[in-house]
């Protein structure tokens, strides 16, 4: 039996621009940090039976091609799995919709397990970067999912990082080396709340994806990614405060970019964060749903809370940063 823990992420500050309809025409960045709240995935050897999938709902089939769960068939098809395994996923949080990078981090901590199950296998020597690419090539050519390639580098590499997406497929992983306590303050400075709402990531991903092709949303994009590096810079002069600003201006320009990112509801909640007090926010990932994060000032914390949570759906998940990224935590 295999088993991996594999961090969830924040993306701070990307705009779609880890999308390939934008790096492939400019190098796109993200700014994100991994926190601790983890999908786990167990595949275990079962010798003479088929393929059995247990995560919400349980799969069981003779053989990998009649799998409903496409990231999983696709993983097992890459590795020529066709039967004899039992996979299991449980997270630490309510994952689906989220906009906290779920699929990805399953697919990381598959393709960890999977990897791993022979180490005599060409595999077993494989990288942090080998994890990442896998998993988006998983994703976004064997399951042609509308993804970008930021949540599969910050679940397989962890921690905080200045992510730099180029055209022809390599990414720059800069791993930021700011003060411990500056990374402290902006954890006791963040909150993440849950909608109490999911969406379909990729129906609005799509949708952002067809919107790069006009330039005004590209170049709204390309103002997003900018903000990536200003936001770096930010907090390595412990500038907290202008970086909470920051988010809010991202927001903005991201909402311009498709319609479905945010509605009446949405809007309503963040209006009412800022109104009490947060300094920025967003809808995390695509957007539509899942969870919001705010940068808010220790001392107006309590009042945002009371106020966004009160005769909302809201509520409020405590975190920590993760340096780790995605990681084996039994092998027998």
């Amino acid at each position: 039996m295999i088993v991996s823990k594999t961090p969830l992420r924040i993306s701070f500050f990307s705009g779609g621009s880890d999308m390939p309809e934008f790096f492939e025409k400019e190098s796109g960045a993200a700014l994100s940090v991994t926190i601790d709240k983890y999908i786990y995935v167990m595949i275990h050897k079962t010798p003479h039976l088929g393929i059995k999938i247990m995560y919400d709902t349980i799969e069981e089939f003779p053989d990998v091609e009649q799998m409903q769960h496409a990231i999983t068939r696709e993983s097992l098809k890459f590795y020529k799995i066709e039967k004899e395994y039992t996979i299991a996923s449980i997270a630490d949080i309510l994952s689906k919709g989220s906009g906290l990078g779920s699929s990805s981090a399953f697919t990381v901590g598959l393709i960890n397990c999977l990897a791993h199950r022979d180490e005599s296998e060409q595999y077993s020597m494989l990288t942090r970067e080998y994890i990442a690419q896998t998993a988006y090539h998983i994703e976004r050519n064997m399951c042609t999912y509308p993804v970008g390639k930021q949540d599969q580098y910050a679940s397989a590499y962890g921690g905080m990082n200045l992510f730099e997406f180029h055209g022809d497929g390599t990414v720059e992983v800069k791993p930021l080396s700011c003060d411990r306590e500056i990374f402290n303050n902006l954890e006791r400075s963040l909150l993440l709340v849950y909608s109490g709402r999911g969406r379909n990531a990729s129906s609005i991903l799509q949708k952002q994806a067809a919107a790069m092709s006009k330039q005004d949303k590209f170049e709204l994009v390309k103002r997003s990614k900018d903000k990536a590096f200003i936001a770096a810079k930010m907090l390595s002069e412990n500038k907290l405060n202008d970086f909470g600003q920051l988010l809010h201006e991202a927001w903005l320009d991201k909402k311009r970019v498709e319609s479905t990112i945010t509605n009446e509801y949405f809007d309503k909640i963040y209006n009412k964060a800022l109104e009490s007090g947060a300094l920025g926010g967003k809808l995390l990932g695509a957007g539509g749903g899942g969870f919001f994060l705010f940068y808010v000032t220790p001392d107006k914390r309590q009042k945002v809370i009371d106020t966004i949570t009160n005769g909302t759906e809201c509520k409020i998940y405590d975190f920590k940063f993760t340096n780790f990224g995605s990681r084996l935590t039994s092998h027998s």
